[in-house]
Order: structure tokens, then C-alpha cells, then sequence
């Protein structure tokens, strides 16, 4: 078994940050800006396993952003949301999500790194929240996007 430790970085530390701001129409409707961090630094460890002591560990010490999408409930419940709303772009592309109904467990965001998703964020998100629009475009890296969240 390979040991995953996570780097400490800006990115990190900024971890998945939460900003409040007012619509610029003036209303009192609240818009969340959320974001993920656009990738984690890792570093494989075969130390320790006897299997792989005479085995070196290459390849890419970062995983870059493939995905956002909110959960019901804390990740470990597997909350998969299947309804959502998606427009297609020539560039951008988009899923929206209502988050109206009861949620028990609450209403977390996800994020997901490497091209399979290998490692994953997540953080609760206000109760007040009542929709998701996740805006994709690709990012630099192979598997890597650029992901804009905007939730109300």
C-alpha cells in the first residue's frame, strides 16, 4: 500500500475559501462565491511496504482540478446529486443544480482532483443556499479545468 501525504502550499491554506458579497442589482439576495483550489501537491511513500522498498516512485507530484458538484450529506455517504441542468458552449460549458429540497445531513461541495478523482475536497456549505451553476472551460493541464462556482 502506497501512503499519500498531503504538501502544505498557498493553495492549501487558502484551502476552499467562502466570500459573501450582494448581487449588483441591489437585492438582498446573497451570492456565494466558492472555490477549489486548482490543484493538490502530492507525494507517494513506499516506505514502510516491504512490496515496493526497491521501487522508485516517479511521475507527477500534483493533482490538477477535474471536477466540482455539490453532495447530499458528508462525502463518506456517497450523496451523488443525479438532477442538474447543463448548457453547452464552444468553450465553457455548465451544470446547474437546485438545492431547494430538505437536506438532513446538509449540502457540501466536492472537488475532485486527478482524472478519475482520485483525491477529493470537501466542505459544508451554508444552509441557505438554494442553487448551484458549476462553469467548466479546460484547463492547461490534461484532465485539469478550470472550474467558476456561483451559488445563491
Amino acid at each position: 500500500m502506497l501512503t499519500l501525504f498531503l504538501l502544505s502550499n498557498s493553495h492549501m491554506r487558502a484551502n476552499l475559501m467562502l466570500a459573501v458579497a450582494l448581487t449588483a442589482q441591489g437585492h438582498a439576495a446573497e451570492v456565494y462565491r466558492l472555490n477549489c483550489p486548482s490543484s493538490v501537491p502530492i507525494t507517494l511513500s513506499p516506505a514502510g511496504v516491504p512490496a515496493l522498498q526497491d521501487w522508485l516512485v516517479e511521475g507527477s507530484r500534483v493533482l490538477y482540478l477535474n471536477s466540482v458538484t455539490p453532495i447530499d450529506g458528508p462525502p463518506e455517504q456517497r450523496g451523488d446529486l443525479a438532477e442538474y441542468t447543463s448548457r453547452r458552449g464552444k468553450n465553457v460549458w455548465s451544470y446547474t443544480y437546485n438545492l431547494e429540497r430538505d437536506f438532513p445531513d446538509g449540502k457540501w461541495l466536492e472537488c475532485g482532483y486527478g482524472t478519475h478523482n482520485q483525491l477529493t475536497l470537501s466542505r459544508r456549505l451554508p444552509d441557505a443556499i438554494k442553487a448551484c451553476t458549476f462553469f467548466y472551460r479546460r484547463g492547461e493541464k490534461a484532465g485539469q479545468f478550470d472550474v467558476k462556482i456561483d451559488c445563491r
